[in-house]
């Protein structure tokens, strides 16, 4: 039987260290990201990079779009 990774897991290991990055967020899109961390019993960095990645996604797409 094939096992698939939990969607709620963490990020797969990285061969090489990672790179931190500092968001600046007002308190109004803190909170925000803080309530659907809790409501995906998540962290709020695992949060974030999740939304980080879903914008990616968006954004690349955006531009196959676009032809640029």
């Amino acid at each position: 039987m094939e096992q698939t990774r939990d969607i709620r897991s963490r990020a797969p290991k990285a061969k090489k260290p990672r790179k931190a990055v500092l968001l600046r967020l007002d308190e109004e899109e803190f909170s925000t990201l803080e309530g659907i961390a809790k409501k995906e019993d998540r962290s709020r960095s695992n949060m974030a990079r999740l939304v980080y990645l879903r914008g990616l996604t968006e954004i690349k797409n955006e531009m196959q779009k676009g032809g640029s």
